[in-house]
């Protein structure tokens, strides 16, 4: 145990030797100064804006209301004898709907006609005894008061004749309310009312209610600036002031294009002051039947062709508050933010109408790595893709937004 602080003393002087011969390369390479190293620039895709013609179009949201709907209704009263169609059926223009008790209305039509025949004999009485006081009066042997008095039941029977064919039009308008048939093709609602109730005008009594579905209106509205636009230098038609018969397209919530074709059929006289806004209605066939009353729909309605539009992807536009850019590699492969004012927008592709020219190569993927002034690797795209910076559908959903359409 006494020989290790020997050892010890010994083996240290030779361990600090060693030591201080490793750091002397150490502190060496301390002394040379680190050079900055810059990153590269990030890359980016670049590709032209796309040259083409378009169609433009304006896109509003509408609700679809049936062309004709009516309450089917008792008018008369009496109880409900039945129900001749099945619930939700289609019915053709004249199909029997309803049955009230016709009895009580067929008696009362034939009292009407029994009056009718007790004032003609009535008539064919005073006019007989008319002509015998009237010859009795002219040969001295009767009074003028019989012939006074058989005139004026001449005429009471007249008129009794005239009331009597009015009671005989009623009771058989009557008799006509208590089998109810169909106005027109459409389809019928569930039925209201039961058979064995008492039905009738004391309170209105709606049985049903019927719907065409051959055609549907659209109804939806236009702020003022799109109207004026729309108009451009349209008159209204002739002198009924009718809107000019603009083609309308048609899409609902589950279509991403527009299959159903109509067309402008009525607009309001007036704004609306409240709202700025101003009541469109459109008509569209109903072939297939999906065009259900109720349901939201698009509406497009298609403003001209432009023949060289410029269009870039969805993607590329950004935003600020100053409104849209789009940002832009110069000749020195310098990114530059450039503020466009933009047209229409289809299917991921926006109109640029200020702000670009044609030979521009704009950002259309690595917007968010690409900072004004500073330097970028640009890789050229083909703009023309559908998939380069497609930035989703960009349908132009909601009342008065402007669409295109490439024409091809």
């Amino acid at each position: 145990m006494t020989r290790h602080p020997i050892v010890f003393q010994v083996l240290r002087p030779a361990f600090l030797v060693l030591l201080s011969a490793l750091a002397l390369p150490v502190l060496a390479g301390c002394d040379s100064r680190n050079a900055f190293v810059p990153p590269p620039p990030p890359k980016v895709t670049v590709a032209p804006p796309r040259v083409g013609p378009v169609v433009e179009y304006m896109e509003f949201t509408g609700t679809i209301a049936p062309v004709e709907s009516v309450d089917i209704t008792a008018r008369v009263t009496g109880v409900l004898r039945s129900a001749q169609f099945r619930d939700g059926a289609m019915v053709r223009k004249g199909d029997p709907l309803f049955l009230i008790e016709p009895e009580p209305f067929q008696a009362a039509l034939q009292r009407a006609e029994a009056e009718l025949e007790v004032q003609r004999a009535s008539l064919d009485r005073a006019e007989t005894e008319l002509a015998r006081s009237r010859k009795l009066l002219s040969e001295k042997a009767g009074s003028e008061a019989d012939v006074v008095r058989w005139q004026q039941q001449r005429d009471s029977s007249k008129a009794g004749i005239s009331r009597a064919s009015a009671q005989i039009e009623t009771a058989r308008i009557d008799l006509g309310y208590t089998r109810i048939v169909a106005p027109f093709d459409g389809q019928m609602t569930r039925r209201l009312v039961d058979p064995g109730n008492v039905v009738g005008p004391g309170a209105v009594t709606k049985l049903a209610t019927i719907v065409r579905r051959d055609q549907v209106h659209v109804y939806f509205s236009i702020n003022e600036r799109d109207l004026l636009r729309l108009m451009g230098d349209k008159p209204r038609n002739g002198k009924n002031g009718t809107p000019p018969e603009l083609p309308l397209e048609l899409a609902l919530a589950d279509e991403d294009a527009f299959p159903h074709a109509g067309k402008l059929e009525y607009a309001d006289p007036t704004v609306d002051p409240s709202t700025g806004t101003l009541l469109l209605r459109g008509i569209f066939p109903n072939t297939g039947g999906r065009l259900v009353p109720g349901l939201y729909a698009r509406i497009r309605v298609a403003m001209g062709r432009r023949d060289a539009a410029l269009l870039v992807p969805e993607r590329a536009l950004g935003q600020d508050q100053s409104g849209s850019y789009v940002m832009v590699v110069n000749a020195q492969n310098v990114a530059e933010q450039r503020p466009v004012k933009l047209g229409a927008l289809h299917e991921g592709w926006q109109v640029v109408e200020k702000g670009l020219e044609a030979g521009d190569r704009v950002v259309v993927n690595g917007m968010q790595r690409a900072r004004p002034g500073s330097p970028v690797d640009p890789v050229a795209a083909d703009a023309a893709a559908p998939g380069a910076g497609q930035g989703g559908k960009g349908d132009g959903k909601g009342d008065g937004k402007p669409a295109a359409k490439p024409a091809g």
